[in-house]
């Protein structure tokens, strides 16, 4: 015999709606296009002693964080008009 000790009238939990997912994916692009320009721009002045250097990894860290802030931009902007 099974033990059901769950009623019938027990509420259950809501499922995140995609808006909601879409909005925590805004922030936290946000979040990460904020920490990479940053950590990429300095350690671009920093390693080479203020010279720029195309050739530093730290260009991949800047270019990431650009390529995040434009995404969270757009995902942002498709969200405020409706788009599910």
């Amino acid at each position: 015999m099974v033990d059901d000790s769950r009623s019938e009238d027990a509420p259950v939990p809501p499922e995140p709606s995609s808006s909601t997912l879409g909005h925590h994916l805004v922030s936290v692009l946000r979040l990460a296009a904020i920490s990479l320009v940053i950590v990429g721009f300095s350690g671009w002045l920093i390693d080479d002693g203020g010279e720029v250097v195309l050739e530093s990894p730290f260009t991949i860290v800047f270019g990431a964080g650009v390529v995040c802030a434009f995404a969270s931009i757009y995902l942002g902007i498709f969200l405020a008009d409706g788009g599910e």
